[in-house]
Order: C-alpha cells, then sequence, then structure tokens
C-alpha cells in the first residue's frame, strides 16, 4: 500500500497547533523531531486515494493561516513524498517510549509491556488520531499540575480532552467523576478506548461537544489544554461552572501570549494562582476572585 508521508518544519510555538492539523486531517499519530535549536519537525502520514490532493491543499493552508492567529511557523516548510511500505503509516510509534511525569505518573504506550517503576501510577496509552501522547509540554505541564493539587474525591472538566490522558490521569489520582469532552468524534472514540484500557469508565464520561456547551454542574477542576486562541472564548463561560475553591488549568498558551490570556481571565472575574512555565509553553492555574467566588457557593450539581 502507498502512503503519503507529510512532514512539516516549523518553529516550537507553532508545534501544537500544527500537530491538531495534522492530526484533525487524519493523519495518524505525529512523529516530532528536533534536528536543530528552535526548530521542529513534524510527520505524519496519509493512505494515497482520491481525497489525498484536498486533504493535502487544507494541511497547506490552515498551516500557512497560523501566523494570523500570533504563531511563528517558520521556517514553516511542509513537504510530502510517497513512499510504499505502509510500515512508515505507524513510525511515530517507534518513538513513543515509556516517560516518567513528575513524582508519581507513568507514561506507557500500550503495545509496550515493560514493567514500570516501583511506586509509579501507570497510565496505558494509545493516541491513535487524537492529540495527546503525553510528549507535549503543555500536556505534561497539566499532568504535574493534577499530581500536586489532587487529593482525591475532586469532580473535574477535561475540555479538549483528544487522547483522554489528562481524564485517565485524574481519575487515577483520585477524582470522584471526571467528564471528557472533545468535538472530534475520533478523539471522543479514542478517549473511551484509553480511558476502557485503564479501567476507570466507571468515573470518566466521555462526551462529543464543544467546550462547556451543555454542561451541567460545577467542578473542582477544569482542565482545559487548548490554544491561547480559544482559551480567550472559553474562559468567559468557565467560572460558571467552577465549584467554590475550584481551579482552571489552562494550558497549551505560548509565552508571547500568555499575558493577553492573563488580561482576559481578570476581566472575567478570575486571578492567576500560579504559572508554570516549560520552554515556550505557559501553564495557568486560575481562581476566581472573592467576589466571583462567592456568587459560585450555590448548588454545585454533579457531573
Amino acid at each position: 500500500m502507498k502512503w503519503v508521508e507529510i512532514t512539516v518544519t516549523t518553529a516550537p510555538q507553532a508545534v501544537e497547533a500544527v500537530a491538531n492539523i495534522l492530526l484533525e486531517c487524519r493523519t495518524g499519530g505525529v512523529e516530532e523531531a528536533h534536528p536543530s535549536a528552535g526548530v521542529v519537525r513534524l510527520r505524519g502520514y496519509l493512505p494515497v486515494g482520491p481525497a489525498v490532493e484536498v486533504i493535502l491543499a487544507t494541511i497547506e493552508r490552515r498551516v500557512r493561516a497560523l501566523p494570523e492567529f500570533g504563531l511563528d511557523i517558520a521556517p514553516g516548510r511542509i513537504e510530502t513524498t510517497v513512499v510504499e511500505d505502509s510500515g512508515w503509516a505507524h513510525a511515530w510509534k517507534n518513538h513513543f517510549k515509556p516517560f516518567p511525569v513528575g513524582h508519581r505518573l507513568w507514561i506507557t504506550p500500550t503495545w509496550r509491556d515493560a514493567p514500570p517503576p516501583p511506586e509509579r501510577i501507570v497510565i496505558r496509552l494509545d493516541p491513535g488520531m487524537a492529540f495527546g501522547s503525553g510528549l507535549h509540554a503543555s500536556t505534561q505541564l497539566c499532568l504535574a499540575v493534577l499530581e500536586d493539587r489532587m487529593r482525591g474525591g475532586e469532580r473535574v472538566f477535561d475540555i479538549g480532552a483528544g487522547s483522554g490522558i489528562l481524564s485517565i490521569a485524574a481519575a487515577k489520582l483520585g477524582a470522584s467523576a471526571v467528564l471528557a469532552v472533545d468535538v472530534d468524534p475520533v478523539a471522543v472514540d479514542v478517549a473511551r478506548q484509553n480511558v476502557a484500557h485503564n479501567g476507570v469508565a466507571s468515573r470518566v464520561d466521555v462526551r462529543a461537544g464543544n467546550l462547556l456547551d451543555g454542561i451541567a454542574g460545577r467542578a473542582d477542576i477544569i482542565l482545559a489544554n487548548l490554544t491561547a486562541d480559544i482559551h480567550l472564548d472559553f474562559l468567559s463561560a468557565a467560572p460558571a461552572q467552577m465549584a467554590p475553591g475550584g481551579v482552571i488549568v489552562a494550558s497549551g498558551i505560548v509565552a508571547d501570549r500568555q499575558l493577553e490570556v492573563e488580561a482576559v481571565a481578570r476581566a472575567c472575574g478570575l486571578r492567576v494562582d500560579e504559572v508554570r512555565r516549560d520552554a515556550e509553553w505557559r501553564c495557568l492555574v486560575l481562581m476566581a476572585n472573592r467576589e466571583q467566588g462567592a456568587a459560585n457557593r450555590g448548588s454545585s450539581g454533579g457531573v
């Protein structure tokens, strides 16, 4: 079988957006490499077929449009080649090996059987065509916040759940109920499979949906590993669904958009309780201001 190999060479701040574009265009997993400082190479695969030219044109159009959203894509090279071996379509799996996150978590692909280190909480993952292998800095920042802040019994919303990695981590760290939401039906299917594989389906409800639309009740932790532009819309609705004392974990923000997102958060009645950093990526831990917190002390509802 023939496959089209798509390689996008870009700047670090555009990695998450480009990876999402490739995944949304059904390239399967995305292989990430760093050939030199300040340069990231992302690679995915498409089966050769009648729709491939349209999909490639869509990928190029969307990548070229990223500067309009404040993302530097330089050098911005998009290259394609046809390969014969279907094994190339899964080459990214060779780069996905078990790895630790924080002090307690251990992420391992479902196709590897190596035993984890002692006392690590294991998350077995097959990201498939959904974003969220755990390798990206924005995901690891969220995982670290969960590890540090969760005490057990929390209700959690995971908005833009992708592979379900954050929802699974929340459940394994003691959440009583987790609602995982993604607008992409492929991501919803992948997340459901990963949730079941990790034995937490009784506490993690995976649904298709757009951000917080149609979600009832309040959460102690709202996870949102999104792009800065989506945060600008998302944050206006989020405070109304925070339980008293709850937090929003807003990740996926590049450094040069941090102040813009913080300003919108303040305008929505939120304050920045903590900022976590990993290279050019930022994760904001947001809490309600005192006045907003008082307004949220009504019924917290259920997930």
